[in-house]
């Protein structure tokens, strides 16, 4: 989709969107009743989805907030989906530059009119299975200068990703990034699945996006030359610091033992 194309067919309520159905599942106003309707319907089947994206955005913010505490002023994140609900330029301060990309060319031009005005905000289409045609094409020196001491984003994407080409990406940003860079990264562990996690699986097996479930160490050995930081590869409920008590059972059997996130290191 063409900049130049007009804001009705960005905004087009005829078809639901996987980006606005996100957005509204995490409580966003980003999203029309096509997307309501489809979101109810997929939390029928799966009626603690909203609780599992909330724990991928909350860790989101977590990281974003420790690398704004250690002085980075310069994010490049991947598979963003909207730019909504704490996402990273919302959370850091003013001045900060933030490249958000998706690999759908609706969500990319939706996203790029809700930020419209920004400045040193930027949302682009990209494939994170192929990060070297962004990191190519002009646009992040554009935006960051000759600035690559950076922080990156692999949030929530990486179950999406075959091994193959997680350990591309991941090889790809190492190679570019300067000494210092780091990248957080979240994956979903490959254990003994409760039947709600099942059925995500086979949801998003039907809309053509099936997941790609590994151990823990089978992802640390992806990782090429990346290291893990502190605190280390924690689950995801022990990085946002939520009291065990007052998760439901959902979270408690799944996000807070097969959702894992860690901040890498080069």
């Amino acid at each position: 989709m063409s900049p130049a194309e007009p804001v009705s067919s960005i905004a087009d309520a005829s078809r639901p969107n996987a980006g606005r159905i996100y957005d509204y599942l995490l409580g966003g106003r980003h999203n029309f009743e096509i997307d309501r309707q489809a979101a109810k319907q997929l939390m029928q089947k799966i009626p603690d989805m909203p609780n599992w994206l909330k724990v991928v955005r909350w860790f989101l913010g977590e990281a974003v907030r420790r690398l704004l505490n250690e002085g980075f002023t310069h994010f490049l994140d991947f598979a963003s989906a909207l730019p909504t609900m704490d996402h990273i330029h919302q959370i850091a301060p003013k001045g900060t530059k933030v490249i958000y990309s998706d690999i759908d060319p609706v969500t990319v031009a939706y996203a790029q009119d809700i930020i419209k005005g920004l400045s040193g905000i930027a949302y682009v289409e990209c494939n994170v299975q192929e990060p070297e045609k962004l990191l190519n094409s002009g646009i992040v020196e554009s935006i960051f200068g000759n600035q690559k001491k950076v922080a990156l984003g692999m949030n929530g994407i990486a179950w999406f990703l075959p091994d193959e080409h997680l350990a591309h990406a991941l090889e790809v940003l190492y190679d570019w990034a300067a000494p210092g860079s780091k990248l957080y990264i979240s994956d979903f562990e490959a254990k003994s699945l409760p039947a709600d996690v099942q059925e995500v699986m086979g949801f998003y097996r039907k809309i053509g996006q099936p997941f790609y479930l590994r151990s823990n160490e089978a992802l640390k050995a992806l990782l090429g030359k990346w290291r893990i930081g502190d605190p280390g590869f924690r689950p995801l409920t022990e990085w946002v610091g939520v009291d065990s008590k007052a998760l439901d059972p959902f979270i408690r059997k799944t996000a807070g033992g097969n959702l894992w996130g860690a901040i890498l290191v080069k």
